[in-house]
């Protein structure tokens, strides 16, 4: 949103972003298609019993962002969507990153808890904050990994429970978009979605794997003033603009 209303660019439809979201949700297959195969395998009794009690954790967590996409959508897209309110709500997602960091330093057993030792309560929390998570400039991963640290999972585990649970609902959401994406393709902005799901999927990749990487090292600061920075620019684009 902000990006397009800085440079000038038309803004995307709904159905690009959605099928932007779909290229993205393939680099989480593809990154981590083994423990998405040891999940499936535990569905049918094979693997660890832990991981069938997992997908059950990430369908609740799943439920909160469903049904508030469902009914509030389009009021959140008529409210919020707008530069400088976006701007003000990536300030939100950095102070949860930064609250989420400095809380997980301050508590060392913190570091003790998996992904496999999600609740129905964590879930529920989460899948509030991915909800919460619909206002534009609220980052969903932001958001999520940083209610899993506050709940007491590890960075790591905080992290591959959120992209995990990504999957489902981002998926939903391109179903629900396919007359959209279909109309859209037929009007002539067929190559512009194929283009828009190859390069999220390829940059996904990428950055999926550099995130984790950093997190391992540094945490989740980085993100947060990635998110302040975003937001100053964001203000002063909206008010030189007017």
């Amino acid at each position: 949103m902000l990006v397009p209303y800085v440079i000038g660019w038309r803004e995307p439809t709904v159905a690009f972003v959605v099928a932007v979201h779909l290229g993205t949700t393939l680099s989480i297959l593809w990154v981590f298609r083994k423990r998405i195969l040891e999940l499936l395998r535990s569905l049918v009794g094979l693997g660890n019993p832990a991981d069938r009690r997992l997908v059950w954790m990430l369908l609740i967590a799943t439920v909160p962002a469903a049904v508030v996409g469902a009914v509030l959508n389009h009021q959140v897209e008529r409210v919020f969507e707008r530069p400088i309110v976006i701007s003000l709500l990536l300030g939100v997602t950095a102070w949860v990153l930064f609250t989420a960091e400095s809380r997980f330093e301050d508590r060392e057993e913190m570091t003790v808890r998996d992904d496999r030792m999600v609740r129905p309560t964590d879930a529920a929390v989460i899948g509030v904050a991915q909800a919460v998570a619909i206002l534009p400039g609220i980052s969903r991963s932001g958001s999520t990994i940083g209610a899993g640290m506050l709940r007491g999972f590890s960075r790591e585990a905080a992290a591959r429970f959120s992209f995990l649970m990504a999957i489902p609902i981002i998926l939903g959401a391109a179903i629900v978009k396919i007359p959209d994406m279909t109309r859209e393709g037929a009007s002539g902005s067929g190559a512009a979605i194929v283009l828009g799901v190859i390069a999220s999927a390829v940059v996904g990749v990428l950055s999926i794997r550099a995130m984790l990487g950093v997190v391992a090292r540094r945490g989740f600061r980085p993100f947060a003033v990635y998110c302040t920075l975003a937001m100053i620019g964001g203000i002063l684009a909206g008010l030189a603009r007017g």
